[in-house]
């Protein structure tokens, strides 16, 4: 028996190919916008507040899933939620964007005596500044008064560059609800050559 030419099988024509193409590349792309929305976004250092860890212009990854669950209790029990160390990026309603790290927690009372933070009494000694750096006090929380008791859902900020940051100390920023942050840096990837992942900062309370 003849073989019948139109049973033997096809090729593809060239317009299927390009329709599997253009299926994957949608697929992709709507991966890469859910994971911006939702899951890590990159955002860029403003301004000499947090020198010399993070310097003016660098390009940092923002981990948003601590903004969605870091505070429910499968979030806290992956480490996502935030605390003390904490680099993060928040903007205020009415303020640009800013990189601060968090100081303390809801719940904590905080105080600045002697050029020192003060946390329920306890004096924070922070290994990511230099020992001689003096934290002045500000508008909203005085070096030498009696503190203040972070609100339940608010935060106490700062720039690791207290001389030149406008942070948590001053009236304009005060506390920091919770739905203002948008996430923890976690890794730094510009420039180059400082490049890394950005962990908790490390402290002791004495």
């Amino acid at each position: 028996m003849e073989n019948n030419p139109f049973l033997e099988e096809q090729p593809k024509p060239k317009a299927n190919r390009w329709i599997n193409v253009l299926q994957t590349i949608v697929i992709i792309f709507s991966i890469a916008i859910l994971l911006y929305l939702f899951v890590i976004t990159p955002n860029q250092v403003d301004g000499p507040s947090m020198n010399n860890n993070f310097l003016n212009g660098e390009l940092v990854l923002t981990n948003r899933f601590s903004a969605w669950v870091g505070n429910t209790s499968f979030g806290k029990s992956l480490g996502l939620e935030y605390a003390r160390g904490d680099v993060v990026i928040l903007q205020k309603p009415g303020y640009k964007e800013f990189i601060k790290r968090i100081i303390a927690i809801p719940g904590e009372r905080i105080s600045i005596r002697n050029g020192k933070f003060f946390i329920d009494g306890k004096e924070l000694q922070e290994d990511y500044i230099p020992s001689t750096m003096s934290t002045g006090g500000g508008s909203f929380l005085e070096d030498g008064g009696e503190g203040k008791t972070v609100p339940p859902g608010f935060y106490f900020v700062a720039g690791d560059n207290r001389p030149v940051s406008n942070d948590s100390r001053y009236e304009e920023i005060g506390f920091i609800d919770r739905s203002w942050i948008k996430g923890k840096v976690i890794l730094r990837f510009w420039p180059l050559d400082r490049f890394g992942l950005v962990t908790v900062g490390s402290y002791t309370l004495e």
